[in-house]
């Protein structure tokens, strides 16, 4: 078995991880960074989204800058440098950055593979954890080249599912799948004849007679559609029950086919369209989440509270996805933010353990407005900073 050492080792390539390991590798740590899929960028990549939700401040005004600064801004920069298409658009209360995913994977491969001190390792997937006396000592990955065994003095956990919370043992929380939010599946279209302005519109519209008729499950009257990077095609993302078990992409797939048949059947500017891409994941809203020093809770959010340790600033609403009620959003007051405390990112019991991105330390109300990937992208840099400034 191959062995490797270094100071940190990031486990999962998406916006947290890569932001993850190029601050700690800046910072000077010998950093090493596992994805189990061949390119970064994670479930915001292979989920297909559209937006950057979480970058800014809330207000009368489109926001300048992200509410973070650091790696945040670059990646916002570099996004809209890359494509005219790529700007800030309003959402309700909300600000969102819309970016072509190709634009995105091309920016955070920049930032990683150029970044000194930084070794990345795609396709491997973590498969043990050994730890001593609450530290973790080891670390063995699996992929095409075998087993690696990995021996890091700091571990920032950015998997999104929680593989190295969980295989550690680590202490933390998990809602049952009924307790969970709905999860979300996303589809491309191809072939509709101008959707302009009003397939967001009629495409919730003809869903939602189509429950009422009994012809579809109630949760799939939550979709949202998008337009796509051409004028022929766009975007459905669909609400499911979360968990599932093995079938559960058969299920989606499904769904998203009967999906289809009722826009095909409804609206004339999709009689002649086909689903053109699907997506290879299933979107959990909510997962695993690590019991860290600090539990961030829903009145810290709506209250904007402030700490003496806080690292990441967020604007964004608590955006619960129920699975009777569907989306609701609780938002703060405009022009004001909460913090997340570093206590968040570092676990209570394993002291060598970090972690960024939908497993922080928070409830699960909490966790409808720290999930989102713009406040992912700066709890993975200040995960990052936290563990290199351990090394000195």
């Amino acid at each position: 078995m191959i062995q490797i050492s270094c100071d940190i080792l990031v486990v999962g390539g998406g916006m947290a991880g890569i932001s993850a390991a190029v601050k700690a590798a800046r910072e000077g740590a010998c950093t090493l960074l596992v994805e189990k899929n061949g390119f970064p960028g994670g479930i915001p990549v292979s989920g297909m989204h559209r937006y950057i939700c979480g970058l800014f401040s809330t207000g009368a005004h489109l926001p300048v800058k992200t509410l973070n600064g650091g790696i945040a801004e670059e990646i916002c920069s570099g996004l809209k440098k890359l494509s005219s298409d790529t700007g800030i658009v309003q959402m309700g209360k909300v600000y969102v950055l819309s970016f072509r995913t190709k634009d995105l994977v091309g920016i955070l491969q920049s930032l990683s593979e150029k970044q000194v001190g930084l070794g990345i390792l795609y396709g491997e997937k973590v498969v043990s954890v050994k730890k001593k006396n609450s530290f973790i000592k080891s670390v063995t990955a699996e992929g095409q080249t075998g087993k690696i065994r990995i021996i890091p003095r700091q571990v920032i956990d950015c998997s999104g599912d929680g593989t190295v919370i969980l295989r550690s043992r680590a202490a933390h929380q998990v809602s049952t799948p009924r307790e969970r939010q709905l999860a979300g599946f996303c589809f491309k279209i191809k072939g509709i004849n101008d959707p302009g302005k009003m397939a967001p519109i009629g495409v919730p519209y003809f869903i939602s007679r189509a429950v009422r008729r009994k012809k579809l499950p109630p949760y799939l009257k939550y979709i949202k559609f998008s337009s796509g990077d051409v004028s022929d095609e766009g975007f459905c993302l669909i609400s499911i029950p979360a968990g599932g078990g093995q079938g559960k992409i058969s299920k989606a797939i499904n769904y998203a086919a009967k999906v289809h048949a009722v826009l095909s059947e409804s609206l004339s500017s999709f009689s002649n369209s086909y689903m053109d891409e699907l997506s290879p994941v299933i979107v959990e809203r909510e997962g695993l989440r690590m019991t860290g020093e600090y539990t961030l809770t829903k009145d810290d959010i709506l209250s904007a509270r402030k700490f003496s340790d806080g690292v990441v600033k967020s604007a964004w609403p608590i955006e619960i996805w129920d699975r009777e009620k569907g989306p609701s959003f609780r938002h703060l007051e405009p022009g004001t933010y909460y913090e997340i405390p570093l206590r968040c990112l570092k676990s209570r019991d394993i002291k060598n353990l970090y972690c960024a991105g939908r497993c922080i330390s928070a409830s699960p109300e909490a966790l409808g407005s720290t999930r989102v990937m713009g406040t992912c992208i700066s709890l993975g840099e200040q995960a990052g900073l936290a563990a290199a400034k351990e090394m000195i």
